[in-house]
């Protein structure tokens, strides 16, 4: 016999680090606006089912391969 499915706990998400304070060689604020973006859909991932949580985490993947790879150049 199963046991009925009741509501489900969340789960917590880790505290945001704040980033560290710019440089003038740093990125511009569209970039940082277009990766806070990125990472703000993590913030939603509780809504979403987890087969959707890949297409999510590889955004942001991509997103900070780029700003890494940027920051190199």
């Amino acid at each position: 016999m199963t046991e009925p499915a009741g509501p489900r706990t969340p789960v917590p998400t880790p505290p945001r680090v704040p980033a560290p304070p710019r440089t003038e060689a740093g990125p511009s604020p569209e970039q940082d606006r277009a990766l806070q973006d990125v990472l703000d859909r993590l913030d939603g991932l509780d809504a979403l089912g987890v087969h959707d949580h890949v297409e999510v985490y590889a955004a942001v993947d991509r997103a900070l391969r780029e700003r890494l790879a940027g920051a190199e150049s």
